[in-house]
């Protein structure tokens, strides 16, 4: 059956355009339904997780490093340079929301496997605020469900398949766009690792092992990824389903490789080096607030190695996680304790605290325009309404 993606440039599908819905699967329904209307219990228990981790961990290392060290620093606090963090973080999901739609717009060949004829750039074409809120939503499910991301990669896969892509290339074009996005984490991580062996305040065992692993999963991506490799994975139609799996993969990273080619390609990678880029500034903007100046390879070195522990599949409190990691990564590149600590605290108040119930918002909004409130059984989806 043919899907339709929107004609249009604005936030979503056409609403003029003509409904092809999609069967839905009784199960699938509950779970969307679940999305649909989150109860505020479900947001209270998340929030209220969320601040009891952090009260552990504020506890546990304040003790750790001298509440009358904490209170000093608190004293001598310059809150101006938070606005940055702020400044920092609207630049976090304005970069997101640009890749996605970016990568949405160079995704024409995979509509057209789907015999969808695409925008004048060959994808759907997506509007700008509703990139920002699939971004936002993305962002509150997974702090809901953290587990590595699961909740909000999910909700992105719902997103395109809204758009109009078949199952598999929606997995094609959702593993794309999160492979760009950490493929400039990579680089930048191995760019600040590079830059930080030549100062002695960053430990060696931190820089080395961060130069010797990305050039690693590069040198296996690469093997992977070679066009007649990549071509021979892509032909596993009728495989086992760990093979077809594995091809989706290889497509993925293959067409990643061929970013710096095509307009959109760029466009991808730029948006996701201000996502990163903002980010950082945040996190180096609550540690100036607290009196400390932190080099750029030395913070570099320290978020990128704190920031792996969000890949802990532990739901609910992957922000406890971050913290800590990043707490004690800042602390090994000389920050002292104290200022570490309450420059992530700062800090994760604008990088999560702030945007998660817009998120929440953002989630709720479009899968309540999506899916109207009416039985759940035999649902289907009604591609052409207003986002």
């Amino acid at each position: 059956m043919s899907e339709h993606p929107p004609p249009s440039d604005e936030a979503g599908p056409d609403p003029r355009a003509a409904p092809q819905p999609e069967p839905m699967s009784p199960a699938a329904a509950d779970r969307l339904e679940a999305l649909r209307a989150p109860r505020p219990a479900q947001v209270a228990l998340a929030a209220g997780v969320a601040l009891t981790v952090t009260a552990v961990l504020v506890v546990s290392i304040g003790r750790f490093a001298g509440f009358t060290k904490l209170g000093d620093t608190l004293n001598g606090a310059a809150w101006g340079w938070l606005g940055l963090c702020a400044l920092g973080q609207i630049g976090v999901f304005v970069g997101y929301a640009g890749a996605f739609r970016a990568s949405v717009a160079g995704s024409g060949d995979l509509i057209g496997d789907s015999g969808i004829v695409g925008s004048r750039h060959g994808g759907p074409r997506v509007g700008v605020w509703y990139s920002v809120k699939v971004a936002l939503a993305g962002f509150g499910l997974t702090q809901l469900v953290a587990a590595g991301g699961a909740a909000g990669m999910a909700f992105t896969f719902w997103v395109l398949r809204r758009l109009g892509f078949s199952k598999r290339n929606a997995m094609v074009q959702l593993i794309t766009l999160n492979t760009a996005v950490y493929l400039v984490f990579g680089g930048l991580g191995w760019l600040g690792a590079l830059v930080g062996l030549l100062d002695p305040g960053i430990p060696k065992a931190m820089t080395l092992s961060w130069l010797a692993g990305f050039i690693a999963v590069i040198a296996v991506a690469r093997w992977f990824t070679q066009p007649h490799r990549a071509a021979a994975f892509d032909a596993a139609d009728g495989a086992g389903r760990l093979r077809r799996a594995l091809a989706v993969g290889v497509t993925a990273a293959a067409r990643v490789r061929t970013c710096t080619r095509t307009a959109d390609g760029r466009r991808l990678l730029n948006w996701s080096l201000l996502y990163w880029v903002g980010d950082l500034v945040s996190l180096w903007a609550a540690l100036r607030a607290f009196g400390v100046t932190v080099s750029v390879a030395a913070i570099v070195v320290a978020y990128v190695m704190g920031y792996l522990a969000q890949s802990v599949p532990i739901p609910l409190i992957a922000t406890g996680g971050v913290d800590a990691a990043t707490t004690f990564t800042l602390r090994a590149v000389g920050v002292p304790i104290e200022v570490a600590l309450l420059g992530v605290v700062a800090h994760r108040v604008f990088a999560f605290w702030l945007p998660v119930f817009p998120g929440l918002w953002s989630a709720t909004v479009l899968v309540r325009e999506e899916m109207p409130a009416s039985g759940r059984k035999g649902r289907l989806f009604p591609w052409g309404r207003s986002a």
